[in-house]
């Protein structure tokens, strides 16, 4: 700034954007090689315009074949009536030197930018306004027709102010359809909900026109997911009118006797503005929420994975009811024969995941957290809405499962290594694909003998994925996690095969309870397939022998262990059926009396179980861990969580007096942030520094020869002694595992000797380490989900779980 005066002040400015990455840049290449990306830099300036161009000049390719590349990103600006253009960083340093900078028109090889230079002089209470605006993947058609707009910038301006306007007000207007728009006294709070319902909408999309549907969508839904069923049907598509209401296309539909065309109606879902998931609030999730297909028609898309798309959409049919039993048709006809529910959930169908060895993000298992409660919260709002419809529902049968090709190993297997539990079906997926082929998306569903979806009543769906919690019931500890995905992907995802969830529990609490009410007013038999049923009478003869177990004190080790076997052996003998047949084999009448004595005898040994994990300090236990011995089982605790609490207020066993305490405790505990006035998910707490870490006490060294003998002859494969007379485990061993392939690569060289000793340093290991009790990312990391932190999900649940007590009382 140079004054002239006290009226006028002279400026002269760069301004703009630094490496600017030209169209059709591979993600992978600018991660992993962004250097080789800038040799195919080529940045383009028209000078009249001042439109600038950024592209790669061809295709990155080791092949040896042409790859053209023909999409530039641009960049203008508009509001200087004089500027320079450069368009690369290279005059920044002489610029703040004081030379003058020339404009550059063309530079190849190296990084673009967009900078601007321009020198203003201001008068007092002047000001000049100026945009610089950047747009992607341009063909060079619609270059050409860019540089004819900016032949007047004015309009250009007001193209873009309008533009801006007209996305604003519709954002406005999704946001209302979410309920997103309240006022209360308190501006946190109303700020709080807006936030929260514009992640929900971002993550769960939003219904498209109301209740209103469009036929060609829902057409095209159901050739794309079914071909026979759309073949069977064109005489009524062709007669839909282009719009109307979804009520209205239900009945139709109803009408026309195909149980196989109501389930896809019952399950449409017409959503936009949806996306991938990813946490808005995690800077490393791409995603992008597309709104027209490719020939520029509006777009209803939504893809997610279950396990949470299902919450947002639980919070978005609070705004719109009548879509509420479209959801749980959605949410059952995914879960598989053997209780789970398939990784995602799209507009196209369901997907899983495929095992890549060489991607350590990449692995295989069932994502069982929150199952039970999502599930449950979309069947409460049925009934608040609709009472009497989920009633209605219970024995039609238009309701599917999802075939997904991995098979929960045998029982015993389950016990012997509880963190490998699934393989995965190679020949079944073959099939599966084959199926998808021939038939559309449906091909991923179970079919019958006939080749149609094999069809079963809203009841055996709600039951099912119920057996499946209860097969996996360690009494006193909560619900086994052993299907290899983590119960909480961030925060507990190293607690597969010994973690035992008390938050399952309490949710499973509940809808034990509400599904008993649904049967409440039923007398007649239910209809099952005849598997289900077999399934479930081996499962009620299993609690049924616990009963008599319960009472104010946890159970012995030696019954714990029993029950589980029970339970466990009668998923075990089902899955095992199921898989080697491929389907069901037919359809019995269950008496109801069977079921509800099943489901009362469950509610007795939750309700003891969740009593017997009240804490000394009135908190209550979240996730535990397992000891298992050779006929016994033992339950050790963790520390306390913000989830155990949220889960416990939720589950409908606490008195409003209670509810109130635990409330009053929890602001007492180490979960509560004075200084923040909120939660963290865990308490924090002190950890040993760099060298504090890895210490081994010399005299359970001195207790294994091996090491003894390793150390005198210098062998530091399993110990160092460092300078200071330390001993510390190799520091290229992550885990226990790393121990194991090095013990394993030792024994021909130490024979019986390391054999006697792979126990006892196994041992070591775990006393120097204690990564029994690890829960994953949260006990070593500080963001997100880690030590310290308060994540905005669970503090919401926490509020909305204070409210149903609030409400309650």
């Amino acid at each position: 700034l140079q004054n002239l005066g006290d009226q006028t002040v002279s400026v002269d400015l760069l301004d703009g954007l630094q490496n600017i990455l030209p169209a059709g840049t591979p993600l992978v290449a600018q991660n992993n090689a962004s250097n080789l990306v800038d040799a195919y830099k080529w940045s383009e300036l028209d000078e009249q315009t001042g439109l600038a161009t950024y592209s790669l000049y061809s295709g990155i390719s080791d092949r040896a074949e042409p790859s053209e590349s023909l999409r530039a990103n641009t960049v203008f600006c508009l509001g200087l009536e004089v500027q320079r253009t450069l368009l690369s960083s290279l005059q920044i340093s002489p610029f703040r030197a004081g030379k003058e900078v020339q404009q550059e028109v063309h530079r190849r090889g190296i990084r673009g930018a967009y900078i601007v230079n321009t020198s203003l002089e201001l008068n007092s209470q002047m000001s000049q306004q100026w945009q610089i605006v950047a747009d992607i993947e341009k063909t060079q058609g619609q270059v050409v027709e860019l540089h004819r707009q900016l032949d007047d910038p004015a309009k250009v301006a007001a193209a873009i102010n309008d533009s801006v306007d007209q996305g604003s007000d519709e954002l406005a207007r999704i946001m209302a359809c979410g309920d997103g728009f309240q006022l209360t006294n308190e501006e946190n709070v109303t700020a709080h909900h807006y936030a929260n319902v514009l992640f929900n909408i971002l993550r769960g999309g939003v219904f498209d026109d109301q209740y209103t549907v469009s036929s060609r969508d829902f057409v095209a839904s159901v050739n794309l997911f079914n071909r026979d069923v759309y073949e069977r049907n064109t005489n009524i598509f062709d007669s839909l009118p282009n719009k109307l209401q979804f009520r209205e296309l239900l009945s139709i539909v109803s009408q026309q006797g195909d149980a196989q065309l109501e389930r896809l109606c019952f399950e449409y879902l017409p959503i936009t503005f949806g996306r991938r998931h990813g946490d808005p609030s995690r800077p490393w999730n791409h995603f992008a929420i597309r709104l027209r297909d490719g020939l520029g028609n509006r777009l209803l898309s939504y893809q997610g994975n279950w396990r949470d798309i299902f919450q947002n959409w639980e919070a978005l049919v609070f705004s719109y009811p009548e879509f509420v039993e479209n959801v749980i048709a959605k949410f059952v006809n995914a879960s598989t024969m053997d209780g789970y529910n398939p990784y995602r959930i799209t507009k196209e169908g369901i997907d899983w995941e495929v095992e890549e060895h060489d991607n350590p993000w990449s692995y295989i298992g069932y994502w069982g957290d929150h199952q039970i409660i999502y599930l449950q919260k979309l069947l409460e709002l049925s009934r608040q809405f609709h009472p009497t419809l989920l009633a209605d529902l219970l024995r039609r049968p238009i309701f599917s499962y999802a075939n997904v090709p991995y098979r929960i190993k045998p029982f015993d297997s389950l016990l012997k290594n509880p963190k490998q539990t699934i393989d995965y079906d190679h020949a079944l997926e073959a099939i599966i694909e084959q199926r998808v082929a021939d038939l559309g998306a449906d091909g991923k569903l179970i079919l019958d003998t006939a080749g149609e979806v094999y069809l079963v009543t809203l009841f055996e769906k709600l039951l099912v994925p119920l057996l499946s919690k209860l097969s996996n019931f360690v009494i006193d500890g909560g619900i086994w996690l052993n299907t290899q995905r983590p119960e909480w992907n961030d925060a507990n995802n190293a607690l597969v095969g010994q973690g035992l969830s008390m938050v399952t529990l309490n949710y499973m609490r509940r809808y034990v309870r509400s599904l008993g009410e649904l049967l409440a007013a039923e007398t007649d038999s239910v209809e099952l397939s005849s598997e289900v049923s077999q399934w479930l009478l081996e499962t009620a003869s299993a609690l049924s022998k616990i009963r008599p177990l319960l009472g104010g004190n946890p159970i012995s080790p030696a019954d714990r262990y029993s029950s589980l076997r029970n339970l466990g052996q009668a998923a075990s003998n089902y899955r095992e059926t199921v898989y080697e047949q491929g389907r069901f084999s037919g359809k019995v009448e269950q008496p109801l009396e069977a079921v509800l004595i099943m489901l009362d005898d469950a509610l007795a040994a939750i309700d003891h179980s969740i009593g017997t994990n009240q804490r000394d300090d009135d908190l209550y236990n979240a996730y535990n861990l397992m000891n298992r011995r050779p006929t016994s089982m033992s339950v050790e605790s963790l520390y306390p969580m913000l989830e155990g609490q949220v889960a416990a207020l939720s589950a409908g066993t606490i008195t409003p007096e209670k509810a109130i305490a635990l409330i009053e405790t929890l602001f007492e505990s180490d979960i509560y942030r004075p200084d923040q006035q909120s939660f963290m998910l865990y308490p924090d707490r002190e950890l040993p520094g760099f060298l504090d870490k890895n210490q081994v006490p010399a005299a359970d060294v001195e207790a294994i020869p091996l090491l003894q003998e390793m150390l005198a002859e210098g062998d530091a494969r399993i110990l160092l002694q460092d300078i200071d007379g330390c001993y510390r485990f190799n520091a290229s061993f992550a885990n226990v595992d790393d121990l194991n392939t090095q013990l394993s690569a030792l024994s021909s060289q130490y024979g019986d000797e390391l054999e006697a000793a792979r126990e006892p340093l196994q041992a070591l290991y775990e006393k120097v380490f204690n990564h029994r009790s690890f829960t994953g990312r949260s006990g070593g990391m500080f963001g997100f989900e880690g030590l310290g932190c308060i994540y905005w999900h669970m503090v919401s649940k926490l509020l909305l779980a204070v409210q149903e007590n609030y409400y309650s009382a």
